[in-house]
């Protein structure tokens, strides 16, 4: 059929037609009303923080219908000119998350919340990480051996960001790198449901869900993971990848036992900069003594060696970094959530278990030497005392660092803190004592590295008055020391010198470290076990301090050893009644004579002298079986304890000829 030839005027007619009911069409296409769905639902997407409450309340078959949708492309804003790539996309219900700024969550049973760190953000710019340390830190790491046994190896953690990295784990970031940047991700729960009855265990733990591509993941949706599921250890999760690209994480919470009830708080955070939080699954925090109401710690050196004098003064500057929390041991509020730093900071009664603490460089022993060959040192430290404590009772203390050590997240106007949200260490426990007339003291003036429990009676002396006598009476004897070793000729030539090997220097401050150890004993209870053969009993011959009478064997009594105490000054002036001493260690008095010139008459007894005043190294290294200066308890073990330091001795007939001198 042949259409018939228009006009000029009925052409310009008939393609003014057709552009009007395009015109039309794009109008009915474009409707206003589309134009408002989408910025509704871009809207609630972005700027409504209680979608996830809706989305608790809606019934069970509408949230399968809605995590159908979140796997699925789903509706989203475009804009024209504007790439996918940069506007990004959001999944429903999910939060972003912003570098090095913690989320905070509640978080129902049987529901997941999801989060969505942004292309933007992984790509985006690092964040400032603060001023640091002095210098890194000399940390353990736990390592497995083929043997199946455990190794502790060093790791050094970078000044400020908290990143332990061997050089297993260096080499697989650089292999990485092609993959994008590294992307940390943490969670910590702070809090989790409580039991309403006695029930053993703890409650179930939220599990960690994160991928690339699924923009919803969680325990009813495990498409496209980079990992299996994450579960909480401890109240701690975990996860580093690398990405060029939005990263998906859900948080999913089980459902809940009979016998609990309530919900999990949790903090999560994501950053290209470090972890934001962290735990530690090693101990950097030793017990040093306990009595029955109080007791004392020391971390680690800070200090890399002992040829950082500078160093180890800009630690005494810098001032405490790390804080100390301690729990009756099995403390239900906490069960379950040890590894994680907001649990263990917010369950902690600071004003039932004050603790007091400072920086330090008392001599102890370098870190990871064997107790028998460790080489002392008086780098700086920083020790804890806490109060409060009842007797004979096991205790929990968790070493950690609250923000990075300098600033925490919530005390910067934006957050972003890198590691703001702190560290937590392995725990440990630790035992106090029962009778009540062993005292810690520490912090002397002249005996510096004195610094465990004492014969003490609390209704004589407190701890200060208590060390000041300790002290005096040894900074007294030190000075006719002083004076007998004015004697030798120190400053001279060589061939005219006591010895090519040792100084007077050496001899003085040999002796002053025997002198401490012997005239300031350490105590121990009198009920400790009689298995415990290296430990002492004294002072027998008087009541305990409550009235009552020890009981003694006839043996013992016999025994002049065993009816006064070493330093006459115990037994007539504080009055501790019974005892049990932990004799010093037989190789200080060996120290003296080999330290110190012959003609000031030293020397170390014999056979059952020996025996009756000084004790011996355990050759096992399991026990501290002998007193010594700088002596920490590594962990509590049965009865003995492990130690890790060396010291100094001498017998009480040699303390009477050299205080003589």
């Amino acid at each position: 059929m042949q259409f018939p030839k228009l006009t000029p005027l009925q052409s310009r007619l008939a393609a003014s037609l057709i552009a009007s009911a395009i015109l039309v069409l794009v109008y009915i296409f474009l409707t206003p009303n589309h134009f408002a769905y989408a910025a509704e639902l871009d809207s609630i997407l972005q700027e409504d923080h209680n979608h996830h409450r809706l989305h608790a309340r809606a019934p069970a078959d509408l949230l399968d219908d809605l995590d159908d949708y979140d796997d699925a492309e789903g509706y989203e804003a475009e804009f024209m000119g504007v790439s996918r790539s940069i506007t990004g996309r959001v999944a429903a219900f999910s939060d972003a998350l912003t570098n090095n700024v913690v989320n905070k969550m509640d978080l129902d049973p049987g529901l997941t919340h999801n989060y969505v760190f942004a292309k933007a953000e992984v790509l985006g710019n690092h964040t400032d990480k603060g001023v640091g340390y002095p210098s890194v830190l000399q940390l353990q790491r736990r390592s497995v051996n083929l043997d199946g046994t455990e190794s502790l190896m060093l790791d050094q953690e970078d000044r400020g960001d908290g990143e332990l990295l061997d050089e297993e784990e260096t080499e697989d970031i650089h292999k990485r790198q092609d993959e994008g940047p590294a992307v940390y991700i943490s969670v910590n729960a702070c809090r989790q449901p409580s039991p309403n009855g006695t029930v053993s265990g703890s409650p179930p733990h939220l599990t960690m869900y994160i991928s690339k591509t699924n923009k919803a993941p969680g325990r009813n949706s495990q498409k496209d993971l980079v990992t299996p599921p994450i579960p909480f250890q401890g109240g701690f999760a975990n996860y580093t990848l690398n990405s060029t690209g939005d990263v998906y994480i859900g948080i999913s919470a089980p459902d809940l036992p009979k016998n609990y009830a309530g919900n999990w708080h949790f903090e999560i955070a994501a950053s290209i900069d470090g972890l934001y939080q962290q735990y530690h699954d090693s101990e950097f925090l030793f017990s040093v003594d306990t009595d029955s109401g109080s007791a004392l710690f020391i971390t680690h050196n800070l200090t890399p060696n002992d040829t950082m004098p500078d160093v180890d003064s800009e630690w005494v500057k810098f001032g405490p970094l790390f804080t100390m929390y301690a729990f009756p041991q099995d403390y239900r509020p906490i069960k379950g959530l040890e590894q994680s730093f907001c649990a263990i900071r917010e369950s902690f009664d600071a004003a039932s278990l004050p603790v007091s603490t400072g920086m330090t460089q008392r001599m102890t022993p370098a870190l990871n030497q064997p107790p028998l060959n460790q080489k002392l040192t008086n780098q700086t430290k920083q020790q804890f005392h806490i109060d409060g404590l009842n007797a004979s009772s096991t205790y929990t203390a968790y070493l950690a660092m609250v923000g990075n050590g300098t600033t925490e997240g919530p005390d910067v106007p934006d957050g972003k803190v890198v590691g703001g949200g702190g560290q937590i260490w392995k725990a440990i426990t630790f035992n106090t004592k029962t009778d009540g007339n062993c005292q810690v003291i520490y912090n002397l003036t002249f005996c510096s590295d004195v610094a465990y429990a004492v014969p003490a009676n609390p209704s004589k002396f407190n701890a200060i008055g208590l060390a000041s006598l300790y002290d005096t009476q040894a900074q007294s004897y030190y000075d006719n020391f002083t004076k007998s070793i004015a004697q030798v000729a120190c400053d001279t030539t060589d061939t005219a010198r006591y010895s090519l090997a040792k100084t007077c220097d050496d001899c003085a401050q040999d002796y002053k470290n025997w002198l401490c150890a012997v005239q300031i004993p350490r105590c121990e209870d009198f009920s400790s076990s009689p298995a415990l053969t290296y430990l002492q009993p004294r002072n027998i011959g008087q009541d305990f301090i409550n009235g009552t009478e020890p009981n003694a064997n006839a043996t013992a009594e016999k025994r002049m050893s065993f009816t006064q105490s070493r330093n006459p000054l115990i037994d007539s002036v504080i009055k501790p009644g019974p005892y049990k001493e932990l004799l010093p260690c037989e190789d200080l008095c060996y120290s003296i004579v080999q330290s110190c010139p012959a003609n000031l008459g030293f020397s170390c007894p014999s056979g059952k002298n020996l025996e009756a005043g000084y004790g011996k190294r355990d050759p096992s290294e399991q026990n501290m079986t002998c007193s010594y200066l700088g002596a920490v308890l590594q962990k509590p073990s049965g009865g003995g304890r492990l130690s890790i330091s060396a010291g100094l001795v001498v017998s009480m007939a040699l303390l009477a000829v050299m205080l003589a001198g």
